[in-house]
């Protein structure tokens, strides 16, 4: 009887999971600082902090003309409270001008609240 001295090759390859996972990296890396929602807004400084946006928070911006903008889009209150209704379980962050009327940015965070959502936030950037 013969023997087969061939042996079989049971390794696996990591060279091509590699190149895949630095492509992953790569475009991750150059995608992520798009994610940052809303419209671009001179916003007030403190000496708190900057506000962290989290990706499942509602962005809702108020330029300094006091209109309002739910991501980068234009709209109403009217559509805006009807947008918010259905999205209770999320947070709300409020990007507005420092040049925004105290009054406007207040009545934004009571329609806020009264749809039933309770995390707001507003947004700033700190003082230098």
């Amino acid at each position: 009887m013969r023997r087969n001295n061939k042996k079989s090759f049971s390794d696996i390859n990591i060279t091509p999971l590699v190149d895949v996972m630095l492509v992953l990296l790569v475009i991750f890396m150059v995608t992520t600082p798009m994610l940052v929602k809303g419209i671009r807004v001179n916003l007030p400084k403190t000496k708190s902090g900057v506000t962290k946006i989290k990706s499942k928070n509602i962005i809702i911006s108020i330029d300094k003309n006091g209109k309002y903008y739910l991501d980068k889009v234009p709209i109403e209150l009217y559509a805006l409270k009807d947008f918010l209704k259905s999205h209770k379980g999320r947070g709300v962050i409020i990007k507005a001008d420092s040049m925004v009327d105290y009054g406007a940015v207040i009545n934004l965070i009571d329609m806020v609240k009264s749809v039933g959502i309770s995390k707001v936030g507003l947004a700033t950037q700190p003082k230098r």
